[in-house]
């Protein structure tokens, strides 16, 4: 190693300096000098094995920012100690505290939340100490860094989320090639991940936390150049569209709407969550880098296929929705699509059932509860949403309390039916047999996930190579992973994303990814 960093916001040595947490009354409590004496014996210690050379850094909280925390005036004073100790080489500030889900969304800002909120913060701390200050929270372009840097607020900037996304920030901008960076999108699909599931992953570049078998750097196929044709312009298949073109294909894509970008870009009608369209927009100037051809309205049959003459076909229809099982009025329910993409308004009175447990119907509830409505959402899971992690969590249940929604758990939609001139939805239990509920409202909106749209995906198998078939085991281990099944096949077929089953916009961009490597 070259050098630590020390973590003191929310750890061990700041809870020594935050009157929140520190009510000792012995010499390690009440004044500041006390209140700094654990870290100086840390740190001395740390300075006496090391010595002089290697790097010594704390990543410290200079403002817990709520009452009863470290105050600015204090945390700014413990920063010029530390600066004038000759014990640490650079401050990393922070601001906030990480006591619960929503603080952290503070320190950390998800998708919808300010970008750099405490830039000028951390400006304050470097002039206040004139040592070295880096900095990171939520800057996530490069336009942002050296803003930071040239105005003299930072020394170094972290963007950490950014680099998860792309990995090669340095090397585009250092070869002018700015434009074609991944960018992070603040959808925090990586940080929920690595605090709830243990691994790193970004919401749109699978080869983050798979390096030893997905490569971040495409690189030209050794085999034949192929004509490849994608059906289906959402986040899945713009992906195996431009891995497909990287490796040196012909690849066109053909797509049904007017627009790409399939269910991401009806999780952006969610006004907080419209960054996400940045995961099309840099595909789709990717796939023009590369000269991929996509065609719109069109809605691709059999013939259109075959007419193109292609090697591969990679069905990427997606999926439509479902309504969950009921035993009656699958007619007198809306979609939360329907609610998403603004072709349906909310009624006055709506109870929404998700049980997918995903952004999808949360994203449905906060547009319903934001238009005004009297809201309860349903769900029959232990608690709502358990598809999303604890920090994009936080935006929606602020949403829900501020605006009255009532959740309603462990109980599950059985059947609706009309009333007069409303709605009655009937409720059941999986834990109690027998018990039955029933809500009077004005609309029914469900989230059931998705049915495979596989119409043409079906049409085109017997005429395939390979029936459309794929070894999974070799599409792990290694091999070839479309089995000869068809002497007389024209061509390789095989789905990807929702049009196999109902899933995420992370597993359909791995799909793509994984896929368009094997071709």
């Amino acid at each position: 190693l070259d050098g630590i960093e020390f973590e003191s916001y929310g750890h061990l040595m700041d809870g020594f300096w935050s009157p929140a947490t520190n009510h000792r009354d012995d010499e390690f409590g009440g004044s500041l000098d006390n209140r700094l004496r654990f870290t100086n014996m840390v740190l001395d210690a740390v300075r006496s094995a090391v010595g002089d050379k290697f790097v010594v850094g704390i990543r410290m909280v200079a403002d817990e920012d709520f009452e009863k925390g470290l105050s600015k005036a204090e945390g700014i004073e413990i920063a010029r100690r530390l600066a004038g100790s000759g014990k640490v080489d650079f401050l990393n500030i922070i601001r906030g505290s990480i006591e619960s889900d929503a603080a952290l969304t503070k320190v950390i800002p998800v998708t919808g939340m300010r970008s750099s909120p405490h830039l000028d913060f951390a400006g304050e701390v470097r002039a206040a100490t004139k040592f070295p200050t880096f900095h990171a929270a939520r800057i996530s372009d490069v336009a942002t860094a050296r803003h930071a840097i040239a105005t003299g607020k930072l020394d170094m900037v972290g963007m950490t989320r950014a680099h998860i996304a792309d990995p090669h920030i340095i090397k585009k901008v250092m070869e002018g090639r700015e434009h074609e960076i991944r960018p992070c999108v603040g959808a925090t699909y990586c940080l929920d991940r690595i605090y709830e599931g243990g691994e790193a992953l970004c919401v749109h570049n699978a080869a983050t936390g798979r390096e030893a078998e997905i490569p971040h750097i495409i690189v030209k196929t050794e085999g034949p150049k192929q004509k490849i044709v994608v059906v289906g312009a959402g986040a899945g298949g713009l992906e195996v569209a431009r891995v497909a073109a990287e490796r040196g294909h012909k690849v066109m894509v053909l797509e049904a709407s007017s627009q790409a970008g399939g269910q991401v870009r009806l999780a952006t009608q969610n006004p907080r969550r419209k960054e996400l369209i940045g995961i099309i927009d840099w595909r789709l100037a990717e796939l023009d880098r590369l000269g991929v051809e996509i065609r719109y309205d069109t809605w691709a049959e059999k013939d259109d296929v075959l007419a193109l003459s292609p090697d591969v076909v990679v069905v990427a229809t997606g999926g439509l929705p479902q309504n969950p099982p009921l035993t009656s009025g699958d007619n007198l329910v809306t979609s939360s699509w329907d609610i998403m993409a603004g072709s349906v308004k909310p009624a006055e009175n709506v109870l929404l059932y998700d049980d997918n447990g995903g952004h999808q119907g949360m994203g449905a509830a906060e547009l319903i509860a934001n238009a005004g409505a009297k809201l309860e959402l349903v769900s029959p899971e232990r608690f709502f949403a358990p598809e999303m992690g604890g920090m994009n969590h936080v935006p929606y249940i602020r949403a829900f309390q501020e605006k009255g929604v009532t959740i309603t758990i462990n109980t599950r939609l059985r059947s609706v039916r009309r009333e007069g001139n409303q709605l009655i939805a009937e409720l059941a239990s999986d834990f109690a047999d027998g018990w039955r509920g029933e809500r009077r409202v004005d609309q029914v909106v469900v989230e059931h996930g998705t049915l495979p749209l596989d119409d043409l995906y079906l049409l085109l198998k017997p005429l395939s190579k390979n029936g459309g078939a794929v070894d999974y085991e070799r599409l792990v281990s290694g091999g070839d992973i479309f089995p000869k099944r068809n002497p007389e096949g024209g061509f390789v077929l095989f789905r990807i994303g929702d049009a196999v089953a109902s899933r995420n916009i992370h597993a359909a961009i791995y799909d793509g990814i994984r896929f368009g490597l094997r071709i």
